[in-house]
């Protein structure tokens, strides 16, 4: 089957995910997921890929956490203070020429 990230990388080509379908995919733990996909975003730069986030959405409010750096989800909206929000979902962008380069 290969590394735990190199099957991070295979589900995350296949579709989009969050941390949490992740977490229960590989059966480990959803805060180790965000650990991996720190090294993930970084491994996939160098062979011409892009780690995308479609960002975390209050539900309360609609605030969309557009312009966060962490990739974990955040636990409260800095507009109307509720912690109802959506997980990140992650996802790879690969250039034609870089789909050979990722070892799946």
């Amino acid at each position: 089957m290969g590394s735990l990230r190199q099957e991070m990388i295979r589900l995350l080509q296949e579709r989009g995910m969050s941390a949490r379908e992740l977490s229960q995919a590989l059966s480990i733990r959803e805060r180790d997921v965000y650990d991996h996909m720190r090294h993930i975003e970084k491994s996939v730069k160098i062979s011409g890929a892009k780690l995308s986030v479609i960002p975390s959405r209050c539900l309360k409010c609609g605030f969309e956490f557009k312009k966060r750096k962490r990739i974990s989800a955040p636990s409260r909206c800095p507009i109307c203070k509720g912690e109802h929000i959506s997980d990140p979902v992650f996802g790879l962008s690969i250039k034609k020429c870089a789909k050979s380069s990722l070892k799946t």
